[in-house]
């Protein structure tokens, strides 16, 4: 059987099951949901996790417990969350590392013995501070790694959501509620020192259709001085594809041919005909 689409055994199982039992609120946050749970060990699981790593803490800490060789959990020691799940039977303590405090302080500073193979953003949630998490860890996530992003229908996590599913470096792999998952391509790991914006696929998607963009800086094309070089740059991989330009051109020259249409003698003579039959159809 494919590891991947293969079920959880042993104390993950166990794990799993003991969750499911677990109120919504068995503590102060709230719970990962068991389908959502059931999810994480299923990837982890399928990539042969060695280190996984997680802001938030509860029952996703346990579970991970059960499958990673080492699990790093970032969590604050504010409300009940930490001292539940440490006192949890199901709980592997030996294979956990607990840092304590807030992560936009504990995780810039940490040094991880070795690459990722699955991280879960479920920590603060207000704006940066998601990015922000996001920003150290996608580095060091490995290739085939999965990165699990939490509660996607809050606004904020949804803008580093929707980010992620253009980015060339994570290829989508599925939602479940309101938790995404995504697994890292072979794709360059973007420059985390530099800037780059205009190779950011969600970036050029935007400026590809300018109508978009407009939304946001009414007039910005008439007020911008031209740039010094092509607004993407040289050597980027301009989206929309050939196709979608083919496509784009299509819809021009079908819009032409209507508005010529609409233009001519024979048009305006047959108005008349035309209202008559839309009242017989009514």
């Amino acid at each position: 059987m494919d590891r991947e689409t293969s079920s959880p055994s042993g104390s993950a199982a166990e794990a799993l099951d003991w969750a499911s039992r677990q109120p919504a609120w068995w503590h102060d946050s709230g719970n990962l949901n068991i389908r959502v749970l059931d999810a994480v060990a299923r990837h982890g699981q399928g990539i042969g996790l060695r280190e996984s790593a997680e802001t938030g803490c509860g029952l996703s800490t346990v579970v991970l417990s059960t499958i990673a060789e080492r699990h790093t959990c970032f969590t604050i020691a504010e409300g009940d969350s930490l001292e539940k799940v440490r006192a949890v039977p199901h709980l592997q303590a030996e294979r956990v590392d607990f840092v304590i405090g807030p992560s936009q302080r504990t995780l810039p500073s940490f040094d991880f013995p070795r690459p990722l193979d699955l991280v879960l953003i479920d920590g603060p949630h207000g704006f940066p501070f998601a990015h922000l998490e996001y920003y150290f860890f996608y580095p060091r996530v490995r290739s085939g790694g999965i990165l699990v992003v939490d509660d996607i229908h809050i606004p904020t996590i949804r803008q580093l959501y929707d980010v992620l599913r253009d980015d060339r470096m994570w290829e989508h792999v599925e939602d479940v509620l309101t938790t995404a998952f995504f697994r890292r391509t072979e794709a360059p790991v973007f420059d985390p020192f530099g800037d780059g914006w205009e190779r950011q696929q969600f970036n050029q998607r935007h400026f590809a259709q300018p109508e978009v963009m407009d939304i946001y800086a009414p007039g910005w094309r008439a007020l911008m001085p031209p740039p010094p070089a092509p607004l993407l740059g040289q050597n980027s991989d301009v989206v929309p594809t050939q196709a979608a330009d083919a496509l784009r051109q299509e819809v021009a020259r079908l819009r032409a041919e209507n508005a010529a249409l609409r233009a001519s003698t024979s048009w305006r003579v047959t108005a008349p005909l035309r209202s008559i039959g839309s009242l017989l159809r009514r």
